[in-house]
């Protein structure tokens, strides 16, 4: 057995999350040497590395592996610009709905009974967090953008609220959540300033590995400089 004792840094796994237009990808842009993979075809008016849209999840994952392959890192952090749009294809890929199958459902799918569900979250477990891994391992940073909504949630004492958190359904949404680091909530305060929640509070989710508390004026702040560990 090898252990390991004391404190091992790691590139970030992030997940930044916002309602429309607040600026998340914007904001994701001021990561470190960032490379946008582009499913919405919403980054003309931003100055940053990207792909083309991508509409194919197999196209997907040859940029992961050309980038896993790089002799070179040319970039630093890989941008996933939606994870909420890169769902949909997983679900697209699970259900088996493609442009000649647009009636099948994700519920009907794999002999129905929900099964499903558990293709799309074995895809998710199996292939693309361990992919991911594999790239944060080789030093590269993860950012997960996402839109939000509100959800019905319990909390730890059994109680249903609503919540704003990101858009994606439940089960899986729980899946990356876990994985990540540091999932940030972006807003407007009521004079229009950008604040970044580091941690829950009784409207959104949000949390950190870092030591981090409260929310910040994102604006004011390198977002790089917040991913680094509070120091003791």
């Amino acid at each position: 057995m090898q252990v390991i004792r004391g404190l091992t840094p790691t590139a970030p796994k992030l997940m930044l999350y916002s309602l429309p237009g607040v600026g998340k990808s914007t904001l994701a842009s001021k990561l470190k040497k960032p490379i946008f993979l582009d499913f919405e075809g919403g980054l003309n008016y931003i100055d940053c590395a990207r792909t083309e849209q991508i509409t194919d999840l197999d196209v997907f994952y040859s940029y992961l592996v050309e980038l896993f392959r790089a002799p070179e890192r040319e970039y630093d952090t890989i941008v996933i610009d939606s994870v909420d749009w890169l769902v949909r294809k997983v679900v697209e890929k699970a259900a088996g709905i493609d442009k000649n199958n647009l009636t099948e459902t994700l519920n009907r799918s794999n002999g129905g009974y929900g099964n499903g569900k558990q293709v799309l979250e074995n895809h998710i477990r199996t292939k693309l967090l361990p992919t991911l891994v594999a790239l944060n391992k080789k030093g590269y940073g993860i950012c997960l953008i996402a839109h939000a909504e509100r959800k019905d949630m319990m909390d730890a004492d059994g109680v249903d609220t609503e919540r704003i958190t990101p858009k994606i359904d439940i089960n899986t949404m729980n899946v990356f959540v876990e994985w990540c680091d540091n999932v940030f909530y972006l807003k407007k305060d009521m004079n229009n300033k950008r604040k970044l929640l580091l941690e829950s509070d009784g409207v959104a989710l949000a949390k950190n590995r870092l030591g981090k508390t409260g929310e910040v004026d994102i604006d004011e702040v390198d977002i790089n400089e917040i991913l680094k560990p509070k120091k003791e």
